[in-house]
């Protein structure tokens, strides 16, 4: 998992720009609505559980499914990444791999020695039903990395688009941000309270704010962004066991 700096390119004129922006944006926006009411809709009509920690194989395998479609369709950006930049994409494939092979290392090690350290979960029954993030297992993890790879993908085809087309990282920024906090919105239908949906677009905002310079500007920014990603959910859980069930109710649902 290899990253890059430069932002580079000639930037197109005002009216193919536009017209180019809009049909990427409206691509992207498609691919998340559409596979977040897939899951949402149409996985509970086939009879399968959205629970991630019940159904891991079978919400993964539909994940994998939009991370691949994503890859064929936006391949054309992918392959430009960085292409006429001081670090092309995937340059040092070594040092990719080790990057790569490093990263779920560490997280095989958090869940195998980790996520067992943690105090147990509990949650009042006036509290309603445990989100499946507190009652994590190794298992809910599976489904959940392919789910962040998708989404990356997503803003990634974004980001290098925006960057192709010459545009300022601040406008990147706002773009990615607008998009990856916007399509979070969806998680109105998961069952979480408001307060919950709220704090995930705040977390995902903020996160697309910074995504452009992680991506663009360092040498190593995918790897940074995927692992400040799949941490956040670890983090989340970690809080969530440790503080307790009242505290964790305000964050995790």
């Amino acid at each position: 998992m290899s990253t890059a700096s430069a932002h580079v390119t000639t930037a197109l004129p005002a009216g193919p720009w536009k017209r180019r922006q809009v049909r990427v944006l409206g691509w992207l926006a498609g691919f998340w609505l559409i596979s977040d009411l897939g899951y949402y809709f149409g996985l509970p009509s086939l009879g399968v559980g959205m629970d991630y920690n019940l159904n891991p194989m079978p919400v993964a395998t539909f994940y994998l499914f939009w991370s691949g479609l994503a890859a064929i369709v936006f391949w054309p950006l992918y392959s430009r990444w960085n292409a006429d930049g001081p670090f092309p994409t995937l340059r040092n494939r070594v040092l990719a791999a080790l990057i790569w092979t490093a990263t779920f290392a560490l997280i095989l090690v958090f869940l195998h020695w980790g996520l067992p350290a943690l105090p147990e979960a509990t949650w009042p029954a006036d509290l309603g039903e445990p989100p499946d993030l507190l009652i994590a297992t190794p298992a809910y993890f599976f489904p959940k990395t392919v789910e962040i790879v998708f989404q990356q993908l997503l803003v990634l085809a974004l980001i290098v688009s925006l960057s192709l087309d010459g545009l300022p990282l601040r406008t990147i920024s706002i773009f990615a941000a607008l998009l990856f906090g916007g399509m979070h919105i969806l998680l109105a239908f998961s069952g979480i309270p408001p307060r919950a949906v709220i704090m995930f677009i705040v977390a995902a905002t903020a996160f697309g704010l910074i995504l452009p310079r992680l991506i663009l500007k360092t040498r190593f920014g995918l790897a940074a962004a995927f692992v400040l990603h799949w941490t956040f959910y670890a983090a989340v859980l970690a809080q969530a066991r440790i503080f307790g069930p009242h505290i964790a109710s305000s964050v995790v649902g």
